[in-house]
């Protein structure tokens, strides 16, 4: 009887030790299927990650170059920055393909390969930086905003009428006038004169409002007219943009005003509008025109590339 007792206390034993080895079993085999599981979540997550990089890649780079070859032909120092910049991001391109076959699966290699891709995008904008510089120092753009300003004055000569309905003699004239588009320079919050229409976040304005000593002093309002290449005028609310009376009594849409208090000697000022959404401005042709109360007194015009 004892022996029968210590027989079935060793196979409760042996049932209890089966018992624990069959649910540590089913543990890690659960353990790794999870694993299993996750490891091939990444990988697909990491697959399409290249899929998207493949899929992307040569079309990111030929927008890359087109925005180069935009200002191609201006003249040789010109051709010769774009057609470094277009060598070296294609040869980064080159290694971009490379480094995106070799990161499957291998995590050194995929963070090689985002640092080039974060090296090209800043390749491109080096570039672009030079470019804009060359365009703006070299004033490429002056006979076009030269003739630009010969056409726009002609053209409004007889919208503004300025002989026929106000006295020549005590029209205040504005002279000198100066339009910049200003960007963020590069790797900083200072501001630059620029010439790429993506670019531009302000438009300053500067001008003389000349001497005359047979116009009435005293209060003037002074309005600026800033025209897109579609002939809309920019503006927004946030820039107190609204509208004011022509001299012949129509309304207008300006886009910066500022009262001044002329003493009949020359005043020099400046006006700026602002614009932080920098898609707003599209290249082309600007025309600028400025108003003293609500008489058209000059006509200037700016090309943005």
């Amino acid at each position: 009887m004892e022996n029968e007792k210590k027989e079935e206390k060793n196979n409760k034993g042996i049932v209890i030790l089966l018992s624990v080895l069959l649910i540590g079993s089913i543990g890690a085999n659960f353990f790794l299927w999870s694993k299993k599981s996750q490891v091939e979540k990444e990988y697909v997550t990491k697959v399409d990650t290249l899929t998207i990089v493949k899929n992307n890649l040569e079309e990111d780079v030929k927008s890359k170059v087109a925005e180069l070859q935009v200002f191609k032909g201006k003249n040789d120092s010109l051709d010769k920055v774009i057609e470094e910049g277009t060598t070296k991001i294609t040869t980064l391109e080159g290694e971009v393909a490379t480094l995106r076959h070799q990161a499957k699966g291998d995590a050194g290699k995929k963070k090689q390969l985002d640092a080039k891709l974060a090296e090209l995008n800043r390749l491109t904008e080096e570039y672009l930086e030079r470019i804009d510089q060359l365009v703006t120092q070299n004033n490429i753009l002056k006979k076009e905003n030269e003739e630009l300003t010969s056409n726009l004055t002609k053209a409004n000569a007889d919208k503004t009428d300025l002989a026929g309905k106000v006295s020549t003699a005590s029209v205040l004239r504005t002279e000198y006038v100066k339009v910049t588009p200003m960007k963020k320079k590069f790797m900083s919050e200072k501001l630059e004169q620029t010439s790429m229409a993506k670019k531009v976040i302000k438009f300053n304005t500067c001008f003389s409002v000349m001497d005359n000593k047979v116009a009435p002093v005293g209060k003037k309002m002074v309005y600026v007219r800033i025209l897109a290449p579609d002939g809309k005028v920019i503006g927004n609310p946030a820039s107190n943009s609204g509208k004011f009376k022509l001299a012949n009594g129509d309304d207008a849409q300006f886009t910066l005003s500022k009262e001044i208090d002329y003493t009949g000697a020359k005043s020099d000022m400046c006006m700026e509008f602002d614009e932080p959404t920098k898609d707003l401005f599209a290249a082309g042709k600007y025309s600028v025109e400025i108003y003293v109360d609500g008489t058209l007194t000059s006509t200037t015009g700016v090309t943005l590339k």
